[in-house]
């Protein structure tokens, strides 16, 4: 990681100074350099399963073996999270370096994304702003510091502050060498500036600017019988990252200290009640927007002529629905995750239920409630949603193909391969005297021997939503022709999307692949052969459960393979 050059300090050069030896210490102190560990691979040289089933393994799976111990750069989801939650301030994540995307997950990419200088900057920005933020409001800079600073030398208030927030913030321990010199730049800071709470607030922003806060060090410690396992503040940040999707609270690290989290009863116990906690259903919501690739909305240009209403606002709702029916299904309703293929329920505001075709009586732009769509309609369930339609479409038209890639990958665990690189990927338009619905273009598009293998994996499965436009608006015409929405799943034949999505919802192939993506992403790492057989207990525990989505997150993360880690490389 780049160390940041420190210009926007707006004091003395001396106090500049001051904090930019604090974050070369940090950088070189007890973390190190992040992009020196975080450039391995997680997978090692077993590689990934693939396919359907994965790798045929002959006899039975290998056995397991630990994934190699990371730091993990926050994802921007999880830097604005734990800002939030430390400071009540709201940050920009759009402003903040792009987080990579590895295995289909942020949260995988995180152990190898490389942050920029200007990466750097915008971080610090940042947390200068929260910090500034609350330390401009008497009452909410006195509620945090907890006391009243002295300005003096080693000042026991300042002392004890820095101690206790960067122990949540460092989700550790500070080492006393480490708490010294945030001291020293706090006094420093005071004497310089004239101000004991500069000195405070200045120690706060090399605290949150520091690598140690950035990034998740999950390397792990020698056990009992010589294995790697995480450490108990270790095993507290993966539990609140996972769970909460931010940094974990004072009680989760005062279990984290009392040895706690070494047991696989303890772990059962903290994960249960950050699950019961308000912010639990990001264990499920989270998830679900990176496996629905939810942050690309955004980038999702339209045709303004055709589609007026398709604005940011919009995009935004249909993240929240989708999140919202996620979250609904697993922790209010506790239903089966097969249930999200068939569910009518739908987490609307007053533009997307118009766009659904909902009575808006009783809501706003800022008024979301769940209501039901129609039990007979042709809209049931994820895939029946707008910011799935919305996302796998181009600007004027909905994409059957990349509905059908994501559907493959995400759903079934396939991969598809790339097309060879002399192929002509367009679609040409039709005489606008012969017009084709896109079924027939992609037909004689698939007569070309190349096309065929692919679009075969693909077309079929995307073909039922051709009735939703490239907004996921429901039409019956293509370019004025009757739409023929039939396709094929698995083998099976299907009508519709109506029916597509009854189907999925009682596949066992897409339970499988579910597990293997959540554990993908609990885990940080992408699949491999070794995983195996801890794939096969994770599998089977599901369906026992009745394929609950609350009870996958208690099961993977009490999991040896979630707590046990093998040396970097």
């Amino acid at each position: 990681m780049k160390k940041p050059s420190w210009h926007e300090l707006r004091s003395s050069r001396e106090v500049a100074a001051v904090c930019a030896l604090a974050f070369a210490a940090a950088c070189t102190g007890t973390l190190g350099d992040p992009t020196d560990r975080a450039g391995a691979s997680s997978a090692g040289d077993d590689g990934p399963a693939t396919g359907d089933d994965g790798p045929s393994t002959g006899s039975g799976p290998p056995q397991f073996q630990p994934a190699a111990g990371m730091l993990r750069r926050l994802t921007r989801t999880q830097f604005r999270n734990a800002v939030r939650d430390v400071f009540g301030v709201e940050v920009d994540i759009h402003e903040l370096d792009a987080d990579s995307w590895n295995g289909s997950f942020a949260v995988i990419g995180a152990s190898t994304v490389v942050t920029s200088e200007r990466g750097v900057e915008q971080y610090h920005t940042a947390i200068e702003g929260a910090v500034d933020a609350v330390f401009a409001d008497p009452a909410k800079r006195d509620e945090l510091i907890g006391c009243t600073p002295s300005g003096a030398e080693n000042d026991a208030c300042v002392r004890g502050y820095i101690e206790a927030l960067g122990l949540r913030a460092w989700r550790r321990p500070l080492e006393t060498a480490e708490l010294d010199r945030l001291v020293s730049l706090a006094t420093t800071t005071a004497t310089e500036l004239g101000s004991p709470v500069e000195g405070a607030r200045w120690a706060t922003v090399a605290l949150f600017a520091s690598p140690n806060f950035l990034y998740r060090t999950e390397l792990g410690a020698p056990s009992a019988d010589g294995s790697l396992r995480l450490t108990g503040y270790e095993m507290a940040s993966r539990l609140a990252f996972l769970v909460w999707n931010s940094l974990p609270d004072k009680e989760l690290l005062d279990q984290a200290a009392s040895g706690m989290l070494d047991t696989v009863e303890g772990v059962r116990a903290a994960a249960t009640r950050l699950l019961d906690a308000p912010a639990g259903r990001e264990a499920v919501g989270a998830f679900a927007e990176e496996y629905m690739r939810l942050d690309r909305l955004g980038t999702q240009a339209k045709d303004a002529a055709l589609f007026p209403e398709y604005d940011p606002a919009l995009q935004a709702a249909m993240v929240r629905d989708m999140r919202g029916t996620w979250e609904v299904l697993a922790f209010d309703d506790q239903a089966s995750a097969l249930d999200l293929f068939s569910t009518t329920k739908a987490v609307v505001n007053a533009e997307l239920a118009q766009l659904y075709g909902l009575d808006t009586t009783g809501l706003g732009s800022s008024t979301f409630e769940v209501r039901s769509l129609p039990a007979d309609g042709p809209r049931i369930g994820i895939l029946g949603k707008a910011g799935f339609l919305s996302q796998f479409a181009n600007q004027k038209e909905g994409s059957p193909t990349l509905r059908g890639k994501f559907m493959r990958e995400a759903l079934m665990c396939t991969t598809v391969p790339p097309p060879p690189g002399n192929v002509d990927l367009v679609l040409e338009d039709p005489p606008a005297d012969k017009p084709l619905t896109k079924r027939q273009r992609l037909e004689l598009h698939r007569t070309a021997p190349a096309c065929a293998g692919c679009h075969g994996l693909m077309d079929p499965l995307g073909l039922p939503f051709e009735n939703f436009d490239a907004i996921g608006r429901y039409r019956t015409t293509d370019h004025g022709l009757p739409i023929d929405p039939s396709g094929n799943f698995d083998g099976e034949d299907v009508a519709d999307a109506r029916d597509l999505g009854m189907t999925i919802s009682s596949s066992d192939a897409v339970a499988r692949c579910l597990v293997r993506k959540y554990y993908a992403y609990a885990t940080g790492h992408e699949e491999r052969v070794v995983d195996r057989s801890v794939l096969d207990t994770l599998t089977a525990s599901f369906e026992a459960s009745g394929f609950k989505l609350r009870e996958l997150v208690l099961d993977v993360v009490t999991h040896e393979a979630f707590s046990s880690v093998a040396p970097q490389p």
